[in-house]
Protein backbone atom coordinates (compact mmCIF):
# COMPACT_ATOMS: atom_id res chain seq x y z
CA UNK A 1 0.00 0.00 0.00
CA UNK A 2 1.26 3.48 -0.87
CA UNK A 3 1.87 5.44 2.35
CA UNK A 4 0.90 8.67 0.58
CA UNK A 5 -2.62 7.48 -0.24
CA UNK A 6 -5.31 8.83 2.03
CA UNK A 7 -8.35 6.59 2.34
CA UNK A 8 -11.71 7.96 3.37
CA UNK A 9 -13.95 5.99 5.68
CA UNK A 10 -17.09 6.63 7.71
CA UNK A 11 -15.45 6.44 11.13
CA UNK A 12 -11.75 7.18 11.02
CA UNK A 13 -9.24 6.02 13.60
CA UNK A 14 -5.71 7.12 14.38
CA UNK A 15 -4.34 4.78 11.72
CA UNK A 16 -6.55 6.16 8.94
CA UNK A 17 -5.57 9.05 6.67
CA UNK A 18 -1.92 9.18 7.67
CA UNK A 19 1.38 9.62 5.91
CA UNK A 20 4.67 8.10 6.98
CA UNK A 21 7.68 10.32 7.67
CA UNK A 22 10.93 8.61 8.60
CA UNK A 23 8.94 5.48 9.42
CA UNK A 24 6.56 7.28 11.78
CA UNK A 25 2.84 7.64 10.94
CA UNK A 26 1.82 11.32 10.94
CA UNK A 27 -1.33 13.33 10.18
CA UNK A 28 -2.12 17.02 10.10
CA UNK A 29 -3.47 18.65 13.25
CA UNK A 30 -6.59 19.60 11.32
CA UNK A 31 -7.29 16.03 10.21
CA UNK A 32 -6.73 14.61 13.70
CA UNK A 33 -9.03 17.17 15.32
CA UNK A 34 -11.64 16.67 12.59
CA UNK A 35 -11.70 12.89 13.07
CA UNK A 36 -11.95 13.25 16.84
CA UNK A 37 -14.80 15.75 16.49
CA UNK A 38 -16.71 13.17 14.44
CA UNK A 39 -16.03 10.39 16.95
CA UNK A 40 -16.70 12.60 20.03
CA UNK A 41 -19.53 14.93 18.94
CA UNK A 42 -20.46 15.80 22.53
CA UNK A 43 -17.05 17.27 23.29
CA UNK A 44 -16.24 20.95 22.88
CA UNK A 45 -14.01 21.31 19.78
CA UNK A 46 -11.67 23.61 21.72
CA UNK A 47 -11.26 20.92 24.37
CA UNK A 48 -10.49 18.30 21.74
CA UNK A 49 -7.79 20.52 20.23
CA UNK A 50 -6.35 21.22 23.69
CA UNK A 51 -6.16 17.48 24.42
CA UNK A 52 -4.47 16.81 21.06
CA UNK A 53 -1.93 19.59 21.62
CA UNK A 54 -1.19 18.30 25.14
CA UNK A 55 -0.61 14.80 23.76
CA UNK A 56 1.57 16.23 20.98
CA UNK A 57 3.73 18.01 23.56
CA UNK A 58 4.07 14.76 25.53
CA UNK A 59 5.21 12.85 22.42
CA UNK A 60 7.42 15.56 20.95
CA UNK A 61 9.76 16.30 23.83
CA UNK A 62 12.70 15.78 21.48
CA UNK A 63 13.51 16.82 17.94
CA UNK A 64 10.62 17.75 15.65
CA UNK A 65 9.61 15.06 13.19
CA UNK A 66 8.41 17.56 10.59
CA UNK A 67 8.78 21.30 10.18
CA UNK A 68 7.16 23.79 7.81
CA UNK A 69 9.24 24.36 4.68
CA UNK A 70 9.20 28.07 5.51
CA UNK A 71 11.50 27.24 8.45
CA UNK A 72 14.08 25.87 5.99
CA UNK A 73 13.70 28.99 3.84
CA UNK A 74 14.31 31.18 6.89
CA UNK A 75 17.34 29.12 7.88
CA UNK A 76 18.74 29.53 4.36
CA UNK A 77 18.31 33.31 4.58
CA UNK A 78 20.27 33.35 7.83
CA UNK A 79 22.96 30.97 6.54
CA UNK A 80 23.31 32.99 3.31
CA UNK A 81 24.17 36.12 5.29
CA UNK A 82 27.87 36.77 5.31
CA UNK A 83 29.40 38.18 8.48
CA UNK A 84 30.45 41.79 7.97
Amino acid sequence: MDDNVIEACASATAVDAVHTVDGVPVASLHSVVSRLRVDYPGEDPAHIETVVLREWEAFSAGRPLVIPTAVEEGAREILDQRPV
